[in-house]
C-alpha cells in the first residue's frame, strides 16, 4: 500500500490536508514515491552514554559499516574512583554494545579496523612513577579480535615503515596505523605531527558535508501553500546553530514560514520546479548525502532521498517519547522550562573536537547510506539510540 506513489493521495487530498500525511506533488510528472515503513531498532541508554551526541572519529565504523567503535568514560575504580575511558563497540544489527577494555591504561583513541573488519586496532595511556615530574605517560596499542571477543597477539600484526619496526608499547606520545600488505595487514608507525594532519583532512571532510548539505538544502523548501517556497539553505545556519527549547515548535521554522507548513523539494535549480511532499511540518533536519529529517504533527517522521524522489516513513516513537514530546509543547504545564535546550534530537547538531578527532552527532549518515543513527531523548538521563535501516536502493556500498 505504501509502496505507491503520492499520486494516489491526490484523489483524498481532502481527506488528508491537516493531518501531516505526505501529499500528492502539484506537478504530476514529478511525484515522489512512498516506500514501506522502514525498520528500526532502538536501544536505551542512561546517564551520560550519548548525552551530547554519537562519537564519531574517522576509523569509528568497520569496512562493511556494521560495527560502530567509539571511546566514553566509565567509572573509576578505588580508591579515587576517577572515571576511566574505555572503548565499546556497537552492532547496529543486533544493538549488543559491549565494553572492549584494553589490558591496560584508559583508552585513548579508536586507532582503526583492518580491511577485513575483523581486527580493531586501540590506543591506551597509563602513567608510570615519573610521570609526575616528566608529564609524559606510557603509550600501548592492543589488537581485538571482534569474532573471538580477545585481545590477540600482537606479534604477526608488527610492520615496518621507512625501516622502523612499531613499537606497542613507547614512553610519551605515540600512534599507529593499519597497512595493507600482500601477506594481510599490519601496523605501522605514524610519524611525529601526522595524527594531527589526519584530524585537520576530516576537519576538511566536515567542511565538504557543510557544503554538500548546503547544496542539498538550496533544492528544500517550506511554504504556505502559496507563493513561491523559501529554499531552506537561506536558513540553514540557523536551523543548525539554534536550540529549539521544550514548549517550541521548530523556532526556524514556525518564524519563517508560520505554524505548521508544508515541505518542498525540486529536481533541479529551476524556481518553478517545486513539489508538494509533506504538511503540517514541525521540524526538519537537513542530513547529509541527500536525506532529510521531516517530523510532522503528531510526531511521525519521515526520511526524504531528495535525488531519488522518494520518501520513507519511520515506525512510531517509543511511547515515553512521543509522550515527552506532548509534554514539551504544552506552554502551560508545569513540565516546561525556558532553560532546557530539548528537543535536540529532532535537529540536526554537530560538534568537533580537534584535539580528539571526533564529530560528535546527533542525527548521523553513515557515508554507506546502509543505516540512519538517531538520537531521541526522554529526559536529561534517558535516551535512546534508533537505528534506521535505509532501503538497499539507497546504499552506495
Amino acid at each position: 500500500m505504501l509502496s505507491k506513489t503520492l499520486a494516489v493521495f491526490a484523489v483524498a487530498g481532502a481527506l488528508l490536508c491537516g493531518t501531516g500525511s505526505a501529499r500528492a506533488a502539484t506537478d504530476s510528472t514529478k511525484v515522489y514515491t512512498v516506500l514501506p515503513e522502514l525498520t528500526a531498532r532502538d536501544l536505551p541508554v542512561e546517564g551520560k552514554l550519548f548525552d551530547r551526541g554519537l562519537p564519531v572519529a574517522r576509523d569509528s565504523f568497520s569496512p562493511d559499516g556494521f560495527l560502530f567503535a567509539y571511546l566514553h568514560q566509565v567509572p573509576g575504580g578505588f580508591p579515587r574512583r576517577k572515571p576511566e575511558r574505555c572503548a565499546f563497540i556497537f552492532d547496529l544489527s543486533t544493538l549488543e554494545n559491549r565494553p572492549v577494555k584494553t589490558p591496560k591504561g584508559r583508552a585513548a583513541r579508536i586507532a582503526g579496523w583492518d580491511p577485513t573488519g575483523r581486527y580493531l586496532l586501540l590506543e591506551s595511556t597509563h602513567s608510570n612513577w615519573l610521570s609526575a615530574f616528566t608529564g609524559n605517560s606510557i603509550t600501548n596499542h592492543w589488537v581485538f579480535d571482534v569474532v573471538t571477543s580477545q585481545f590477540v597477539p600482537r606479534k604477526g600484526f608488527t610492520g615496518m615503515r621507512d625501516g622502523k619496526r612499531f613499537r606497542w608499547k613507547q614512553d610519551g606520545t605515540y600512534h599507529g596505523v593499519w597497512q595493507a600488505e600482500p601477506e594481510g595487514a599490519v601496523v605501522v608507525p605514524l610519524e611525529p605531527g601526522e595524527l594531527a594532519e589526519v584530524f585537520q583532512e576530516q576537519e576538511l571532510e566536515l567542511r565538504e558535508e557543510t557544503r554538500r548539505r548546503v547544496e542539498h538544502a538550496d533544492r528544500i523548501g517550506v511554504g504556505s501553500g502559496t507563493g513561491q517556497p523559501k529554499e531552506l539553505s537561506s536558513a540553514l545556519s540557523r536551523l543548525d546553530e539554534h536550540w529549539t527549547r521544550r514548549g517550541q515548535k521548530d523556532p526556524v521554522v514556525s518564524e519563517l514560514f508560520g505554524e505548521r507548513p508544508r515541505l518542498y523539494a525540486r529536481s533541479d535549480s529551476s524556481a518553478t520546479s517545486w513539489v508538494e511532499v509533506l504538511r503540517e511540518l514541525e521540524y526538519v533536519a537537513v542530513l547529509d548525502h541527500e536525506l532529510v529529517l521531516a517530523t510532522v504533527a503528531g510526531g511521525q517522521q519521515y526520511l526524504l532521498h531528495q535525488r531519488r524522489q522518494e520518501l520513507a516513513p519511520l515506525p512510531a516513537l517509543p511511547p515515553e517519547f512521543r509522550q515527552q514530546l506532548d509534554a514539551r509543547w504544552d506552554r502551560a504545564g508545569t513540565f516546561y522550562d525556558e532553560a532546557d535546550p530539548l528537543p535536540r534530537d529532532l535537529q540536526y547538531r554537530r560538534s568537533y573536537d580537534a584535539s580528539q578527532g571526533i564529530a560528535s552527532y546527533f542525527n548521523y549518515t553513515p557515508p554507506d547510506l546502509r543505516h540512519v543513527l538517531l538520537m531521541y531523548s526522554v529526559d536529561a538521563e534517558h535516551r535512546f539510540l534508533r537505528v534506521v535501516d535505509l532501503p538497499a536502493s539507497w546504499s552506495t556500498h
